[in-house]
C-alpha cells in the first residue's frame, strides 16, 4: 500500500470543502473563459458567417 493514500478516517468540515472548492474556482475560471472564447469564435467562423454570408447573397 502507498503510505497517505487511505483516508485517516478524520471527519472533513464543510468549511474545508468550501475553500477546496474555491480554489478549484480560481485555478480554472480563466481557462474556462479561454475555452468559451475560442468556441465562439470557432461556431461563428464555422456556422455563422457562411450562413450570413449565404443568406445576404442569395
Amino acid at each position: 500500500m502507498i503510505p497517505g493514500s487511505l483516508d485517516t478516517g478524520e471527519p472533513r468540515s464543510v468549511w474545508c470543502a468550501f475553500r477546496a472548492f474555491r480554489g478549484w474556482i480560481k485555478r480554472y475560471f480563466w481557462l474556462w473563459i479561454a475555452y468559451q472564447t475560442i468556441k465562439g469564435i470557432a461556431t461563428t467562423t464555422v456556422i455563422w458567417a457562411p450562413l450570413v454570408y449565404m443568406y445576404l447573397h442569395n
